[in-house]
């Protein structure tokens, strides 16, 4: 799959690209604002988008901007935000039919551009903010996302073990913020955010989908031309730096399953080597992980691992009866020691090898992944298609994979684990 994207410069820091693609019927457009992740700013940042996308001063209304959306053909006008990397993006999508598939010839492209550009742009105000009683609308719905999340053990125990792999680093900054600072907002909060984001901080655009974007591209320049865009705050992507020991935690609610996380890092500029690793280890259900500490030895209900390149993080997560939490770290840090020595069947590279494939060929499936795969990429200063990271991969040898594994350092281990007593102590 080859695109080729076209980006240039609206205004100062804000950054229009696109990629036409006759495969869609659908357009997809992103629009998000990027700043550093700090304590200080994310509650009132996440709020943010909330507020613009449900409503706008010519659709004042849920009700009014969501029947008109649903005349355009079911489109949509959706929130985006949270963490990537050590960046906080909060923004606004866009998902539409394009103009050469409407029935009766309607302009949809031009209207949900310009009922984009009326959210951010023209949002709703009552005495010059936001008004009171959209605030008080749109917290419940952030405070239950946040709160929702220790619902679900799994993610909880990843964020949890995050927050310790990465403290005092952007990246251990949750990118809802706290529920606590959540219930406490103002709309002067809410609208000291809003103004922050569109005037002083770093946007990017992203276009996906069969139309030429043409049209949007000038309507979102003719409206930043009217923002005073000044001082526009720098955000930078750092590794994060090993621990001189390993930090262990244990945190006790109440769970029938515990779940443990181990953190690794790693100081190593050879991604692809890198991402062959985690497959090999831990990517795929034919993995080592899967393969002998699930299946053959039984001691953990699921186990997998995850890498994240621009923080040189490989995350280990798995759910382990209290009983089997030792024996499962052992066999974890085993497994990784068989990869250093190593054991590293031509079956198992293979298998890595489809499983890479398999997922960068589907990337192209929808317009949103090419889209995320493209901002990501932007992100990190490092634009390349799908086809030219899938052939870096391909090429990996086991030698380079080895030598990854031999570049990983346990760093820390979290457990999550029932309110019984299990001989660990807490840090």
């Amino acid at each position: 799959m080859e695109n080729i994207i076209n980006r240039r410069e609206l205004a100062k820091g804000v950054y229009f690209s696109s990629i036409t693609d006759s495969r869609y019927k659908k357009n997809f457009i992103s629009v998000c604002f990027y700043q550093q992740l700090s304590e200080e700013t994310a509650t009132e940042n996440a709020i943010v988008p909330y507020i613009l996308a449900n409503r706008n001063a010519v659709y004042p209304t849920y009700k009014l901007l969501k029947n008109r959306l649903s005349t355009l053909y079911s489109s949509r006008i959706g929130t985006s935000s949270g963490r990537k990397y050590d960046l906080n993006f909060n923004g606004l999508t866009a998902y539409f039919l394009d103009d050469v598939y409407a029935l009766s010839g309607e302009q949809i492209t031009e209207e949900i551009t310009d009922m984009l550009i009326d959210c951010i742009f023209n949002p709703l105000l009552e005495n010059g903010t936001f008004p009171e009683k959209v605030l008080e609308l749109e917290k419940p719905l952030l405070i239950d996302d946040i709160e929702s999340v220790i619902n679900d053990k799994r993610s909880y125990a990843i964020n949890q073990a995050v927050k310790l792999l990465c403290e005092n680093e952007p990246f251990g900054v949750a990118a809802e913020g706290n529920a606590d600072k959540a219930k406490a907002l103002t709309v002067e909060d809410a609208f000291r955010a809003y103004k922050r984001m569109l005037h002083n901080t770093h946007c990017e655009i992203m276009c996906v989908g069969c139309n030429d974007f043409d049209t949007v591209a000038e309507k979102f320049k003719n409206a930043f031309s009217k923002v005073e865009r000044t001082d526009i705050s720098d955000y930078s992507l750092k590794i994060s730096p090993i621990k001189d020991q390993v930090r262990e935690h244990t945190e006790r609610l109440s769970v029938n399953q515990s779940k443990m996380v181990l953190g690794l890092k790693t100081h190593s500029d050879d991604m692809a080597a890198i991402v062959m690793l985690q497959k090999i280890y831990g990517g795929t259900t034919t993995s080592k992980l899967f393969m002998n500490v699930r299946e053959k030895m039984s001691l953990c209900y699921y186990c997998a691992a995850s890498y994240n390149d621009v923080k040189g993080l490989l995350l280990v997560d798995c759910g382990v009866e209290n009983d089997n939490i030792e024996k499962a770290r052992a066999e974890i840090l085993h497994q990784l020691d068989e990869i250093k020595n190593g054991n590293i069947t031509d079956e198992e590279l293979e298998h890595a090898r489809m499983a890479v494939q398999n997922s960068y060929n589907s990337i192209g499936d929808s317009a949103h992944g090419v889209a995320g795969w493209y901002i990501d990429h932007i992100i990190k200063d490092n634009i390349e298609t799908p086809a030219e990271a899938l052939e870096r991969y391909l090429e990996v040898s086991k030698e380079r994979i080895i030598e990854a594994a031999k570049s990983m350092v346990l760093d820390t281990v979290y457990v999550l684990t029932s309110l019984e007593d299990n001989g660990k102590e807490q840090d």
